[in-house]
C-alpha cells in the first residue's frame, strides 16, 4: 500500500512540475508579444515587440479591419513604434496597405513611412508613396487616407499615369466610394501638365 501511495504521489508531483513549467513558458511567450487594439469592428493581429533606443519597436505589424458594409482595410509594416505624444498613433516604416471596397477593385498603397491612427484607422503615408488602382498608378510625397469617410488626398509632386494619360499636379482629392476625383494645382498661377495618348 505504501508503494501505491508513493507511486501516486510521484505521478502527482510530476504533473504539478509539468504544469508549472508549461504555465511559465506560456506566460513568458505572451510577454514578448503585443496586441494592436483599434476599438472598431476588427480582427486584432499579434505583433512582436523589441527594444530600440529605449522605445518599444513593433516589428512585422499586420492589422486587418472591416466595417459594417463589408469594406476591409489591411496594413502591413516591417517595423514601427508608438508616438510618444499620442499613443493612438503608430509610426511605421516600409508600409503596404490594401483597401478592399465592396463591389470595387482593390486599392494598393506603398510608402517608406506612415502615421497610422489605430483608433480611427486614418493613415498618412509619406516618402516615396505609390497608389495603384486597376490600371491607374499615382506617385506622390503624401497620401492622406480618411478611412471613415473613404476619402483620399494625394499631395506634393503628384504624377498620375494610366494606359493613355500622364499628368503632373499638386493634389488629387478622391472619393473611394463614388470614384469622383478632383485634380488641381495649389498655386492657381501654375497649370496641370498632361500628356494624352490617342
Amino acid at each position: 500500500m505504501n508503494r501505491s501511495l508513493l507511486l501516486q504521489a510521484s505521478i502527482l508531483f510530476l504533473i504539478i512540475i509539468i504544469l508549472f513549467f508549461s504555465y511559465n513558458y506560456l506566460l513568458d511567450a505572451n510577454r514578448k508579444k503585443g496586441i494592436v487594439d483599434a476599438g472598431q469592428e476588427s480582427e486584432n493581429k499579434e505583433i512582436n515587440l523589441s527594444k530600440n533606443s529605449d522605445l518599444e519597436v513593433i516589428e512585422e505589424l499586420s492589422y486587418i479591419s472591416s466595417d459594417e458594409k463589408g469594406n476591409t482595410y489591411k496594413i502591413l509594416s516591417d517595423s514601427g513604434k508608438i508616438n510618444e505624444e499620442d499613443p493612438d498613433i503608430l509610426l511605421l516604416k516600409n508600409v503596404f496597405a490594401e483597401i478592399t471596397l465592396k463591389n470595387s477593385s482593390k486599392i494598393f498603397i506603398y510608402s517608406d513611412q506612415a502615421k497610422y491612427n489605430k483608433s480611427n484607422l486614418n493613415t498618412h503615408f509619406f516618402e516615396n508613396v505609390k497608389l495603384n488602382y486597376e490600371d491607374y498608378n499615382i506617385k506622390s510625397e503624401n497620401i492622406f487616407l480618411d478611412y471613415v469617410t473613404k476619402e483620399v488626398k494625394i499631395a506634393e509632386n503628384v504624377v498620375y499615369n494610366d494606359s493613355n494619360n500622364k499628368l503632373n499636379a499638386d493634389a488629387i482629392d478622391m472619393d473611394l466610394i463614388t470614384k469622383f476625383s478632383k485634380i488641381y494645382m495649389i498655386n492657381k498661377d501654375n497649370k496641370i501638365t498632361a500628356i494624352i495618348k490617342n
